[in-house]
């Protein structure tokens, strides 16, 4: 019973963000909190699988559209093929020399769980307002 209690809230809680960095210079991989967050600043958004192992996904703000489902936040939406060479161009640095599980790119219909109203950070207040149909 604890078993399946404990998917249950996993499952539940799968687009929960648990960690959300920004790169600043994509071109290096670095993570870096200062700066301006546009809508093509390159983020790492962590969840976590049904078995509660972290899984780490690159999104850029102009692919997040306001999501209507339950506990989310975000739908990410298709990217365009810009998009989607500057993602593989960072994905293959950041992977590079990586243990575990590499970081995927979103992919169209992944959903994402984040707190974008209330008291926020000057980081996610840009995150926010840097993705479409936001307030």
């Amino acid at each position: 019973m604890t078993g399946s209690s404990t998917a249950v809230v996993a499952w539940a809680l799968r687009s929960y963000i648990t960690s959300l960095r920004v790169l600043q210079d994509a071109s290096a991989g670095e993570e870096e909190l200062s700066g301006s967050i546009g809508p093509h600043t390159p983020l790492l958004v962590e969840t976590m699988t049904l078995l509660a192992r972290p899984r780490t996904r690159l999104v850029f703000p102009s692919q997040l559209a306001p999501s209507t489902q339950p506990m989310t936040s975000w739908v990410v939406r298709q990217s365009d093929s810009e998009l989607n060479a500057a993602a593989k161009q960072i994905l293959a640095q950041i992977n590079r020399g990586r243990v575990g599980k590499p970081v995927e790119a979103a992919k169209s219909g992944d959903l994402f769980f984040a707190h974008t109203q209330g008291g926020l950070s000057a980081e996610m207040k840009q995150i926010v307002a840097a993705s479409p149909g936001q307030e």
